[in-house]
């Protein structure tokens, strides 16, 4: 398998959500921020990300349509570091309830955050689990599902206690878009805005907005100055198929495979 090929799918859903949600990783500072808060902050919610990226990556590993023993020995070799001892009990006996493979292909690759928040002494990360498959291109993005993680300390290590996982979204095929190059719009208007640009494109004959990753080419495409009326090639993920937490107002994602100025 195509080892730049897997690094660009495992980036790919982590890369739209930069452009879906960016800005997410930079928490909001209050007026009187305590001296050492954001310093602990920023470290439980690197450990938390990296503990999601890591149990993502060992999906692939448990057959949830195995028999009840070989479906426990596999999530007990692949989840046990990452999942807490008693929801590791409640997936043991119903593949359906847990996180992992279904068919030799698709199968899932990646957790990719969307958010990640600190309710109490936990955190709750949304993100989305992708399935991939293999093509005569490749290895190419298949579906897509949204997923929400509670994750708990215990003795030093964060341990995911909680999951809950949203409806499977096949993806569409390759597509071609019109419109013009934009940093695209915030959903909230409200209050202090940052100043990041995160592209994309207002579709020509229409008010919508399509967010732009450029992760499946091979070399960045032109920095396009706003405005510039583009044509783009790729695979187009509606809204209603990403996680529900969205920074901007789009009506989807398109991975793009081309981008050419006309």
């Amino acid at each position: 398998m195509n080892q730049k090929t897997i690094f660009s799918v495992i980036v790919l859903l982590a890369l739209v959500i930069g452009i879906v949600a960016f800005g997410q990783y930079s928490p909001q500072m209050s007026e009187d921020p305590a001296p050492n808060e954001a310093t602990v902050s920023l470290e439980n919610d690197q450990a938390v990300r990296q503990v999601v990226m890591d149990f993502g990556r060992q999906l692939q590993q448990v057959s949830l349509l195995a028999s009840t023993d070989d479906r426990k020995a596999a999530m007990d070799a692949a989840y046990a570091q990452y999942v807490a001892p008693e929801l590791l009990a409640e997936w043991y006996p119903e593949g359906a309830d847990a996180l992992g493979r279904y068919t030799s292909s698709p199968w899932p690759d990646s957790i990719d955050i969307v958010e990640v928040r600190q309710t109490g002494p936990n955190f709750v990360v949304e993100g989305n689990v992708l399935e991939v498959a293999q093509s005569d291109e490749g290895v190419v993005p298949a579906a897509v599902y949204p997923v929400t993680l509670s994750l708990e300390e215990r003795d030093g290590t964060w341990m995911i206690v909680k999951m809950e996982k949203g409806a499977y979204s096949p993806l569409p095929q390759q597509q071609s878009l019109v419109g013009f190059w934009e940093c695209l719009p915030h959903k909230d208007t409200e209050g202090p805005q940052t100043m990041e640009c995160a592209f994309g494109i207002a579709l020509d004959q229409s008010d919508g907005h399509m967010a732009v990753d450029t992760s499946l080419m091979s070399t960045y495409p032109v920095d396009y100055a706003v405005g510039t009326k583009v044509r783009i090639s790729g695979i187009v993920t509606p809204v209603n198929q990403l996680s529900s937490i969205q920074k901007y107002d789009i009506d989807g994602i398109i991975r793009a495979t081309m981008i050419e100025e006309i």
